[in-house]
């Protein structure tokens, strides 16, 4: 086989395996939603790393690791939600990759069901920062800022585009 057809074929996998990373991480982000509006509670915890950290900030929400993520999402609070009825959206992620490190960027919407109708509960800027760890791709790191004109949300998001500028450069 030609040199250029070999590093058209190299190129070709490249940009294959970059798709196919890209849809990885965006079911990751999609698969959250269903798991903690269903109760699947190791679903959704299975989306970290092992020491994963999910930063809310709220001093009362911040979970670092697996057992403090499934008890936060099992506290009474998010039962409650659930029962009454709730849906965690996200909006299409902007993505960064290289190598085994990835940035996500995007929005996340709380809707809850209250007496006769739906409201938008909470809004929200999330960061994820992803590894891939053993083939699969997990976060490392969940950062989540409400959008309530705070400069903490402006300031993440401006932090985010900045650090996923410099993950492609």
């Amino acid at each position: 086989m030609s040199n250029a057809i070999e590093d058209r074929l190299n190129a070709l996998e490249n940009r294959l395996q970059l798709v196919e990373t890209q849809l990885e991480l965006y079911q990751a982000v999609s698969t959250y939603g269903p798991a903690v509006d269903s109760l699947e509670l190791e679903l959704a915890a299975s989306l970290w790393t092992e020491d994963g950290i999910y930063d809310i900030g709220d001093d009362r929400f911040d979970m670092a690791g697996h057992a403090e993520i499934l008890d936060t999402l099992n506290a009474d609070y998010h039962k409650d939600l659930v029962a009454k009825g709730c849906a965690h959206t996200m909006s299409l992620p902007l993505i960064a990759i290289k190598d085994d490190t990835a940035i996500g960027l995007g929005y996340h919407r709380l809707y809850t069901h209250e007496d006769t109708d739906f409201g938008l509960h909470r809004l929200s800027v999330s960061r994820w920062d992803w590894i891939n760890e053993s083939g699969r791709w997990v976060a490392k790191r969940r950062t989540h800022r409400l959008l309530d004109g705070s400069p903490e949300a402006r300031e993440l998001i401006r932090q985010t585009l900045t650090d996923m500028q410099a993950l492609k450069d």
